[in-house]
């Protein structure tokens, strides 16, 4: 995605032999603030393997058996930073109090005050492959779904979802902002949207900023990108619940799941 090249892999040693051992941490503009991010973190958990009385060696062997690694990718998924190449200095120096809060350091890199609303609809096709749905998150960790699993109308039931939206997919949907220019230029003349294509319409707010843009508006590329990092805002369980419902849906009115 751009405006988000650079990511931190975190390995838990503890569990280095499972298979699900590693987790990503996405949203990093600059290799400067991936490269911080992750020392801060392991630093920090070699810190956490400091006590009166123990040896470099018995550090060193603690986090080696319970702490967390770090390294950092770049846009090519080339290796830029590995953190235990600094594990020597982390053992033999405290942590200064200002490099310690990397939770608060990867919670800045989201803009102050950002929330969003986004209406999408499907394609007009003919009854099952319709489906419309609201996706609003903020202000705050607030985040909510609205999905309707056919045309809307009297008979065709509105369910709804709260949810705690993803910091990750946030801040990487303000990085995508940022870097396509959406949050620093004046709207393009109005389109009309295509007949009977999908539609989909994202007002936002970041940093004291305000953007409404309509998927027509975008090329493929954007259009896909954007579509793409507003759904990986809200969890997969939701969407998971969400397809649940849909086929059970199609399988009561229309008899069948859809194809």
């Amino acid at each position: 995605m751009r405006g988000s090249p650079y990511w931190v892999i975190v390995c838990d040693l503890f569990h280095s032999h499972e298979p699900d051992h590693e987790t990503v941490v996405v949203g990093f503009p600059t290799k400067e603030l991936a490269v911080e991010y992750a020392r801060r973190r392991v630093w920090s958990s070699v810190e956490e393997m400091k006590a009166p009385g123990r040896s470099p060696e018995q550090v060193r062997e603690r986090w080696l058996a319970f702490g967390e690694d770090c390294r950092v990718v770049g846009p090519g998924g080339e290796v830029v930073y590995l953190a235990r190449s600094e594990l020597e200095t982390f053992i033999a120096r405290p942590i200064p109090p200002e490099r310690r809060d990397w939770v608060g350091l990867y919670k800045s890199l989201l803009p102050e005050g950002f929330r969003f609303a986004y209406e999408w609809a499907a394609a007009a096709v003919p009854p099952p492959g319709h489906y419309e749905y609201t996706i609003e998150v903020g202000p705050g960790e607030r985040g909510h779904i609205t999905f309707w699993p056919d045309y809307p109308g009297p008979d065709v039931p509105r369910w709804e979802q709260d949810f705690l939206p993803s910091l990750g997919g946030r801040i990487v949907l303000a990085n995508w902002l940022r870097a396509t220019g959406w949050l620093d230029s004046p709207p393009p003349q109005p389109a009309e949207p295509p007949i009977g294509g999908e539609t989909g319409v994202l007002d936002v707010t970041a940093g004291g900023r305000r953007a409404q843009i309509r998927l027509h508006w975008l090329p493929e590329r954007d259009h896909q990108e954007l579509h793409r990092a507003v759904r990986a805002v809200v969890p997969d369980y939701v969407w998971e619940k969400v397809e649940a419902w849909r086929q059970e849906y199609v399988q009561r009115i229309y008899g069948s799941e859809e194809m």
